[in-house]
């Protein structure tokens, strides 16, 4: 199968890149006439072309102001249109839509076809991008109209070949294969260009996707294999670079497909040779992935880590605007599903190495390399979750990944497709565990213990957690007894964020009964300092009423009671609790503990992540601004609890929004839900983790610990469904 992006990015053009965002340069200061508003379209396209979306969006944007003021309505057209494409293309759906549909009423208005041909063009690969694909049909067949009254030919083979890919999409397969094959001819009587070069091999790529949906097929590969070879010798022709690599990047990539594997491999070294002409990294890392591969095919594991890594390298160069670029397609198509496995693919040929009659030192070096990946592919998800490239700023500020307290152990799942490889550190050794169970199957035993987990009226979950104790702890427990560990610090990937490590489960009790249990998004995300000694102000805030439809929180009244009994501060509760007096409150004093006590929710998506109030809602952007506020303070926030946030089972976005959420609000560290629980039992634990936090040398971890403890002693609190969901983020010392 083929490593295809689904996005916007082979509607529009193939060729759109992301290089990483820059400043509009000082000589763009200014203009007033229609010359400078044409000057910066031009420099807006080749900033589009360059993948460089988001800079050519301002400068539409900015010549059509200066269209505007002129009166030059057809100017502001094409400018907008353009704005709306560069949008598009940078991720931002919404603000493209609007840009786009008023281009081409204006358009349409004027009477000015050709721009309404290519704005009806891009508006439909927005639609089809979000799944609206009846409607982008419409607007593909709107644009070939269009363009056929115009005379523009070069438009009506974009629009058909794009409309053929939407068909393809939705299941119709035959019509979309005669659209495609009914465009040859047209195509090849069109004059040398890039956009010529572009149509060939965005053809042969759909048809070989076609193909991929069952099986390759003689007759597809020789189509296919005919348009990409065609496309490559156009862009030979012409000294297009850029799209000799896109060509032959796609025809290794269909040959690697057939099973030619040393021709695949020729293919990709070429493609590799033509991106770095033309410094085209938004290719150059995918055919450095697809060498990578081959390689490893061959059994060539050194070599094929080593493209690896180049094409690691080359991605991190462009990886926030690919991230970008991606995000409109939905998150089961964005950066984590598109170039998460190159991440996850090289730590597991890094492990491999290690496994393989490596000396001591140089076991430990290649364990730490694939450990060190895995940290930034889990910093590139939480950027691409909270829409936020500073999440990467807390990095500079962390002690280091190694620095681990006596009698703590960092254990470091990595979900790969034939097993679940266990990195563990200690203060001293860096070791790895494997447990032969493949991704699928431990996909489906996380999933049926979530489900169960949250049944207090069985036990249905026990088995699960019985099974999940043997592939995650059981191959560790000796070595983790022998160090004298007391405190697991867990790294979750995947599937294993979405349930609570401390509900596994041995056969005679909880992990949580043995080890103090904390989760953090990634060591290099977090700052393992102990709590202060100076005294602790708390800003408590939280709902007891019924808002929004949520259901009234009556426990939460004698959960701020007891807090504040704990820790002295400021009381925001019920009408009081809103958006602004949470804002007000934290300017006026120096508050290490932030408790709010109401319903929040971590969805897949950032907007659908939200603390309540009783007058609206704070969004994960409003509480980093609000507590991001206090950083520079001499105390700045040390803990943020929630204590009444869910997650959706199964759903590993939102998880990894909720491990996120101190580095994304400020605080080093943060007490939150997986489920929403029991008031009573919430208000419970709270209590007494509070209450143990208060103890001499007592760490957070340590603390929480003992409240589960305490609630798992209390007969009708006994079920995991009451204490487990409690999560220890960031900070566990």
């Amino acid at each position: 199968m083929f490593r295809l992006f689904r996005s916007l990015i082979v509607s529009l053009l193939i060729y759109t890149c992301a290089l990483p965002m820059c400043a509009v340069s000082a000589d763009d200061a200014a203009p007033v006439t229609a010359a400078d508003a044409e000057s910066l379209l031009a420099r807006a396209a080749t900033d589009s072309t360059n993948g460089r979306q988001r800079q050519a969006a301002r400068r539409a944007a900015r010549a059509a102001q200066i269209a505007e003021r002129l009166g030059d309505e057809i100017l502001m057209v094409r400018a907008t249109a353009a704005e709306g494409r560069s949008l598009a293309l940078a991720g931002e759906p919404e603000q493209a839509r609007l840009r786009l549909e008023a281009a081409i009423a204006h358009a349409r208005a004027a009477n000015h076809p050709e721009i309404t041909a290519a704005a009806t063009n891009d508006l439909g690969s927005l639609l089809s991008a979000q799944g609206e694909f009846e409607a982008a049909l419409r607007q593909f067949e709107a644009s070939i109209a269009d363009a056929a009254a115009s005379g523009d030919e070069m438009q009506v083979l974009r629009a058909t070949l794009n409309r053929a890919r939407t068909l393809q999409q939705i299941g119709r397969v035959p019509e979309s294969r005669e659209a495609i094959r009914g465009i040859r001819t047209r195509l090849h009587a069109l004059p040398d260009s890039t956009q010529k070069v572009a149509l060939f091999t965005s053809a042969g790529q759909l048809v070989a996707v076609n193909a991929s949906e069952v099986a390759l097929q003689p007759a597809d590969f020789v189509l296919a294999e005919a348009w990409l070879r065609e496309a490559a010798a156009c862009a030979a022709r012409i000294g297009d670079a850029r799209g000799q690599s896109y060509a032959l990047g796609y025809a290794s990539e269909l040959l690697a497909a057939a099973g030619q594997h040393e021709a695949a491999l020729t293919l990709a070294r070429q493609a590799i040779h033509y991106a770095q002409l033309v410094a085209a990294p938004e290719s150059l890392y995918r055919w450095q992935w697809q060498v990578g591969r081959l390689l490893k095919q061959q059994n060539e594991l050194v070599a094929a880590v080593d493209a690896y890594r180049g094409a690691v390298g080359t991605l991190e160069s462009v990886r926030q605007d690919l991230a970008a670029s991606t995000r409109a397609a939905g998150p089961d198509d964005g950066f984590r599903h598109n170039a998460g496995p190159l991440y996850v693919e090289l730590v597991d040929l890094l492990l491999q190495q290690a496994v393989m009659g490596a000396d001591a030192t140089q076991r430990e070096d290649l364990l730490r390399q694939a450990r060190d990946t895995m940290e930034t592919l889990k910093s590139a998800e939480l950027e691409d979750y909270f829409e936020d490239d500073c999440v990467a700023g807390l990095k500079s500020k962390t002690v280091g990944i190694d620095t681990l307290a006596a009698h703590t152990a960092a254990v470091y799942p990595v979900v790969l497709p034939d097993r679940l490889a266990l990195l563990v550190s200690t203060r001293d050794h860096l070791r790895l565990y494997e447990s032969p169970v493949n991704a699928a199957t431990l996909e489906g035993e996380v999933a049926q213990l979530r489900a169960r987990l949250e049944k207090r009226s069985t036990y249905q979950y026990l088995p699960h957690a019985k099974l999940l104790y043997d592939w995650v702890m059981r191959p560790l427990e000796a070595d983790l007894q022998a160090a004298a560990i007391t405190t697991l610090v867990f790294v979750p990937d995947g599937v294993l964020r979405t349930v609570p490590l401390a509900a596994l489960h041995d056969g005679t009790g909880f992990l949580v009964e043995r080890y103090a249990v904390a989760t953090v998004p990634g060591l290099t995300l977090t700052d393992p300092r102990p709590l202060g000694s100076s005294p602790s102000l708390a800003l408590l805030s939280g709902l007891t009423e019924s808002v929004e439809g949520f259901a009234a929180l009556p426990a939460v009244a004698g959960e701020l009671d007891s807090v504040s009994k704990i820790y002295p501060g400021t009381r925001l509760q019920d009408g009081d609790f809103t958006p602004q007096s949470f804002a007000e409150a934290l300017t006026a004093a120096n508050y290490s503990v932030v408790h709010i006590a109401s319903h929040g929710q971590f969805g897949e998506n950032l907007e659908d992540t939200f603390l309540l109030t009783h007058a609206g809602r704070i969004g994960m952007d409003d509480l980093e601004r609000e507590i991001g506020r206090t950083a520079t303070r001499e105390q700045p926030v040390e803990l943020l609890t929630l204590s009444a946030c869910q997650t959706a089972a199964g759903d590993e976005r939102a998880a990894l929004g909720l491990a996120g959420i101190a580095v994304k609000a400020g605080a080093r560290s943060a007490v939150a839900t997986l489920w929403s629980v029991n008031d009573r039992a919430s208000g419970s634990l709270i209590s007494a983790f509070y209450q143990a936090l208060k103890g001499e040398g007592a760490s957070k971890a340590a603390a929480l610990r003992t409240a589960q403890l305490a609630l798992l002693a209390e007969p009708r609190y006994r079920h995991p469904a009451y204490w487990s969901p409690f999560l220890l983020i960031g900070n566990w010392l």
